[in-house]
């Protein structure tokens, strides 16, 4: 009967220790879970800062470009006034060519 009661003890000691480490692995993953939420908590901090940092980086530089097309757009519709201006004279000359030219061969036909 020996070997039962000895069998037992075995039994017994085996359950106990696997009874200390389970609570050592769980002691350990509570801390590596720990761990990790402390880490994702840190990645979403920096990450916000991260974005916040490029909204505003974006934003300015988004109005210097919005200044720069101002300027461009003034510009071009200073050209396009002058040039306006340019062709209306062109084309009123062209139209006084025109009508002296129609009196002249009006005059020629009359003759």
């Amino acid at each position: 009967m020996g070997n039962i009661s000895s069998g037992m003890e075995t039994i017994c000691e085996d359950i106990a220790n696997s009874h200390a480490e389970r609570n050592k692995s769980l002691k350990d993953l509570q801390k590596d879970v720990k761990s990790l939420r402390d880490d994702a908590r840190k990645f979403v901090a920096d990450s916000r800062k991260l974005h916040q940092e490029m909204a505003k980086n974006l934003e300015e530089s988004l109005s210097l470009g919005r200044q720069d097309l101002t300027k461009a757009v003034d510009s071009l519709k200073k050209d396009f006034h002058k040039s306006q201006k340019e062709v209306r004279a062109d084309l009123a000359e062209a139209s006084k060519s025109w009508k002296e030219m129609s009196k002249n061969l009006s005059a020629k036909k009359a003759k």
